[in-house]
């Protein structure tokens, strides 16, 4: 049987090159005559590269965001150049175009891949994201946008109530933690949001996107207690929970703890 047979569309490749394998490669920028001709290339809607840190686990890793009008592939290129990782939709979805997409790494422990070394794979910098951009089906040049990677990493909040494996009531549950005012390095850093996350824990309905029975909250810099809405925490569960502090780059770093309730 042929593999057209099996699989009719193809709907997404994802390529992932390393820095230190050679130079830019021309890709989607085969179409600047197109877009010299159109008057300039569509900027793209929101463009973000951050690291993730987490203070629990202690791994590190990389997590990106577009959203655009429309696009069919897009190239990610580091500040010398170089492509670093290509997306193409292919078949009916490369027709009919793609907008919003989240992708994050791997997360290799610390101590098995050392943070310098993670570090090295994207080199900060401005990051440029470029590919054709694609309305109603129809190719109408190239679509462009820059994301800022730096490498400040927020020091992990100290979580303080509920103390960790803690069994709580389901009701007046107030999650605490105290202030980040430094990186992991020791140097001050500004913090523009907390996220709250709390999760029960339990298998995702297998076709959601999404999860039943989780909280998540973005909170302003100045607040590190937050009530749990009455009613949200069933009895006799547990929870898994984390708060992530948000430096003004984007990236942020997560200390998660645990309770179940009464």
């Amino acid at each position: 049987m042929r593999t057209d047979q099996l699989i009719p569309t193809l709907l997404l490749s994802i390529s992932i090159l390393a820095c230190a394998e050679g130079g830019a490669t021309t890709g989607a920028t085969g179409q600047d005559g197109a877009v010299a001709l159109a008057g300039g290339a569509i900027p793209l809607k929101e463009a973000k590269l951050n690291i993730e840190h987490n203070a629990t686990d202690l791994d590190t890793g990389f997590q990106g965001f577009v959203d655009s009008e429309g696009w069919q592939d897009l190239e990610v290129r580091a500040p010398d150049g170089t492509v670093v990782l290509r997306f193409e939709a292919q078949g009916s979805l490369g027709s009919l175009g793609m907008t919003e997409l989240f992708f994050e790494t791997v997360e290799p422990a610390n101590a098995d891949v050392p943070l310098e070394e993670t570090l090295a794979t994207l080199p900060e910098g401005r990051y440029e994201l470029v590919g054709t951009a694609i309305e109603d089906g129809v190719p109408t040049g190239l679509t462009r946008g820059t994301a800022l990677l730096t490498h400040t990493i927020p020091a992990g909040p100290e979580l303080l109530s509920p103390a960790a494996d803690a069994t709580v009531p389901t009701t007046g549950l107030v999650i605490s933690w105290s202030p980040v005012t430094q990186t992991i390095t020791g140097k001050n850093v500004k913090i523009i949001a907390y996220q709250l996350i709390v999760e029960k824990v339990a298998e995702p309905p297998r076709h959601m996107i999404g999860k039943p029975g989780s909280l998540s909250m973005y909170l302003p810099p100045t607040v590190t207690s937050i009530a749990v809405p009455d009613g949200f925490l069933e009895p006799g569960t547990d929870y898994d929970w984390e708060v992530l502090a948000i430096e003004e780059s984007g990236n942020q770093t997560l200390s998660s703890s645990a309770f179940q309730t009464e």
